[in-house]
């Protein structure tokens, strides 16, 4: 069957949920809103209301709808593999907010629920979407063989700022570990696909008494040719950093990234260094999360798997995990010890 315009609800109305309508209403020729989901009668109905759209209480009354070819599921983590193999079972294709699972046992359930019912499950791994990121991949023979990286995602939240299930390392699945990073992984394995994984060590405390869980971490990534990186994850600086550096044989490149909270969530304006010239600053036209949307869409569409798919993302899963093992066990992790297929 031909898709025409993806149909898309949005469950879960929290401080990302905008972000992402604004990507839909990017692209009305390919996809358009059709409902809004939260549990918070008086949030679905303003949002239904703004965007004159039927609103719901329920993912149950949701899924059933007709008019509904896909969600969007922005919801704390340890809900997204309960709703996502909902949604997959319902017949309806998957963006799911990232961290895609709070562990490597449920990332497959979803994996294997989409693929059941032959439906597609993407990651909205939004910075993977920034056009800059895709710059940096094409001069990548300016450098040659990468043989270092460093990714620093330091930030601030507390109490006041942050949702409360932030709070819960059973609802965020173990704090800064998944929620930067999934995006620091992320970038770190895409920027070094040409290469495998094999070794995981993590070194994390826990400075700010109200969250649960690991609030400043260091974490070393081993690859099979000996290349280390490094990504450092930070909830308590209070002056953001966001910046990466691949350092070649040959040359390096380095990203640094300002304004994530300012305007809409998780958009940001980017420069991009390639052996000390500036090839690209500003903003992303259009915003990353635009961009990642019509990658759905088009994977929908086109009935192919999507750069993020779910079972892309295994791999930075099985990190997470590791990160976090390796912490409390303060030894190195090797993935192959804890390595499990997709059905």
């Amino acid at each position: 069957m031909t898709v025409e315009k993806v149909k898309i609800a949005i469950i879960g109305l929290g401080r990302i949920a905008r972000t992402h309508i604004d990507a839909i209403e990017h692209f009305p020729e390919l996809c358009e809103l059709t409902a809004v989901v939260d549990i918070k009668e008086d949030l679905a109905k303003s949002y239904g209301e703004e965007f004159n759209v039927p609103y719901y209480t329920s993912v149950e009354k949701c899924l059933e709808d007709p008019n509904v070819d896909a969600v969007v599921i922005c919801l704390q983590h340890d809900l997204h593999e309960p709703i996502s193999v909902q949604a997959s079972n319902a017949g309806k294709h998957v963006l799911v907010e990232k961290v895609m699972a709070t562990s490597v046992e449920e990332g497959l359930s979803m994996v294997e629920a989409a693929k059941n019912n032959n439906k597609k499950l993407m990651v909205a791994q939004s910075r993977r979407y920034f056009q800059a990121f895709h710059e940096a991949r094409k001069h990548f023979h300016k450098i040659g063989k990468i043989t270092n990286s460093l990714y620093n995602f330091t930030c601030f939240f507390d109490k006041d700022i942050a949702p409360q299930w932030w709070q819960s390392k059973e609802a965020t699945g173990g704090l800064a570990y998944p929620m930067l990073g999934s995006h620091a992984i992320d970038i770190t394995l895409w920027m070094l696909d040409d290469r495998d994984p094999v070794s995981v060590f993590a070194s994390g405390v826990s400075n700010n008494p109200d969250f649960e869980g690991h609030d400043d971490i260091t974490i070393i990534i081993g690859f099979n040719d000996g290349t280390q990186a490094t990504c450092f994850l930070g909830t308590n600086n209070r002056y953001p950093k966001h910046e990466g550096h691949l350092i070649g044989k040959e040359g390096s490149i380095f990203w640094s990234q300002t304004g994530d909270h300012v305007g809409l969530i998780g958009t940001a304006d980017t420069d991009l260094i390639v052996n000390g010239e500036r090839i690209m600053t500003g903003e992303s036209i259009p915003h990353n999360f635009a961009i990642q949307m019509k990658e759905f869409v088009d994977s929908i569409i086109e009935d192919r798997e999507p750069l993020t798919s779910g079972e892309k993302i295994i791999t930075q899963l099985r990190i997470i995990e590791a990160a976090q093992r390796s912490a409390v066990e303060k030894r190195v992790i090797m993935l192959e010890d804890s390595f499990t297929t997709v059905k």
